[in-house]
């Protein structure tokens, strides 16, 4: 059973053992996929020295999220969460240490095999990891229940960010620098084994037998898919919220894409340097998950909603006023410590950056934890698998295709004009927002809860599928 508390804050939620768990196994799964990108990255640097192939391990890495993610929602929908988040820990496990015995019986790494084995195992192992995100999305309501809802997205938010720096930048390039490649392929697979252990000791949840059992599988999955596909489409607050959450991850990519040429280009450092400029944004998004989880259930969440989709629309148009006036000024970011008088124009225009820095990351969090919770309210147990799955297939689908045509394009037209650009898009997503929201609410009701319509909404979607309420926590102690 779940812990029955009221009251709101971060202590109720980690009371939740099971919480705990599934929580902690986050931790090591972000932090060891995280971790072994970095190593892959490196190996296949030093065997072939060539962009075109780093290339070509990127694209394992993003390709099943575009094929798999359907399917993994049919899954993680037909069978017991518990048992896909053990399988798909366990698994990747099992293929990371596969990359030892791929490596130990070919001493020259640079046959064509061995590489072509390599982009396998990379593709299998992101393939296994589609169906540990959806599954971990729709198992936090069954553990936690819609009161704590927020604070545990928080808390998976924070965790989430936090995995890529720590995973990217502090343990990739620790544990590859101190005990090696082959070592680290090791260290990762231990990791992995023991965010099985943690789900593994979750509350078992079945799942709902299936009124088309009659059906053959490949008819049986073709129409689970439209019924999910069905249900985003027509539920307008999940469509709003899942509009949301594909834009925050498009805008992750395309900065990441942006990084190097904003730090070279744009603040005259070395491309590794960029971590000073977004640094700031870390902290935003710490503070955002600390704050919602503690008092986001006191402010009415499509206000919360509204209200980061302007600061990162103002964040965008500042960052590319603030980039622009880098390049006509040659003013490089980080000074030389060995200058006492800094001109007050030049500090005036590195604190702005960290500010701007500090509000977006506040601001992109904050939608995406608020979106994320809404998501989750409105949609019914039955159907959260394949909601999530097309999140993280839209995530990967919708990201690519801006990413690259803004690369493109920041050669041809200059970084600040892209990033203004951007802001010009979020501004848009804003009033579409704006609008569609003033149709859904409601005067009545408490901030924070759910208009009446939105009630009235969710009800007659469970009658319709003879569900019980979404708002049900089993599980737990």
């Amino acid at each position: 059973m779940a812990i029955v508390n009221t009251s709101q804050g971060f202590w109720p939620v980690l009371l939740n053992r099971p919480f705990r768990r599934l929580w902690a196994a986050q931790w090591l799964a972000q932090t060891s996929q995280n971790t072994i990108n970095f190593v892959l990255i490196v190996l296949i640097e030093r065997i072939t020295g060539s962009s075109m192939h780093l290339g070509l391990t990127i694209l394992a890495f993003t390709l099943p999220g575009v094929i798999f993610a359907p399917i993994s929602g049919v899954v993680i929908d037909r069978w017991p969460k518990k048992v896909v988040l053990v399988a798909s820990n366990a698994l990747r496990g099992v293929i990371v240490l596969s990359y030892l015995l791929v490596l130990g019986l070919a001493p020259d790494h640079s046959n064509g095999w061995v590489l072509l084995t390599l982009y396998t195992l990379t593709f299998l192992m992101s393939t296994v990891g589609q169906f540990f995100n959806p599954a971990e999305a729709a198992a936090i309501p069954l553990l936690v229940g819609r009161t704590h809802l927020m604070t545990a997205n928080s808390l998976f938010s924070l965790t989430l960010a936090l995995s890529q720096v720590i995973g990217l930048i502090i343990v990739g390039p620790l544990v590859v620098k101190l005990i090696g490649v082959e070592a680290a392929f090791v260290v990762i697979a231990c990791l992995y084994g023991v965010a099985a252990l943690l789900v593994g000791r979750l509350p078992r949840d079945e799942p709902r037998a299936s009124h088309a059992s009659a059906q053959g599988g490949w008819q049986r999955a073709k129409s689970d898919l439209r019924e999910g596909a069905s249900f985003v489409i027509s539920d307008r607050p999940v469509l709003v919220s899942m509009t949301h959450l594909t834009l925050i991850a498009s805008l992750v990519m395309t900065l990441a894409m942006l990084a190097p040429g904003i730090s070279t280009r744009v603040l005259h450092l070395a491309p590794e340097d960029a971590i000073v400029v977004f640094a700031p944004a870390g902290v935003g998004m710490l503070l955002a998950a600390v704050v919602l989880g503690r008092w986001g259930s006191h402010v009415s969440k499509q206000r919360l909603v509204r209200g980061g989709l302007l600061a990162m629309t103002l964040g965008f148009a500042m960052f590319g006023v603030l980039a622009w006036r880098f390049q006509a000024t040659n003013q490089q970011f980080v000074f030389d410590a060995s200058v006492i008088d800094l001109p007050v124009a030049s500090a005036a225009l590195i604190l702005a950056t960290i500010g701007m820095s500090l509000s977006l990351g506040l601001a992109m969090a904050t939608v995406n934890i608020v979106s994320q919770t809404l998501l989750q309210e409105h949609t019914p147990d039955r159907l959260r698998g394949r909601v999530f799955s097309v999140q993280f297939m839209l995530n990967n689908l919708v990201g690519i295709p801006p990413m690259l045509a803004i690369a493109a394009l920041a050669d041809l037209v200059g970084i600040p004009q892209m990033l203004i650009g951007i802001a010009g898009v979020i501004l848009l997503v804003f009033g579409v927002t704006l609008r569609l929201q003033r149709r859904l609410i409601q005067p009545a009701g408490r901030p924070g809860q759910p208009a009446a319509s939105e009630v009235e909404q969710i009800t007659t979607i469970d009658a319709i599928l003879d569900l019980p309420a979404a708002a049900g926590a089993p599980g737990g102690d």
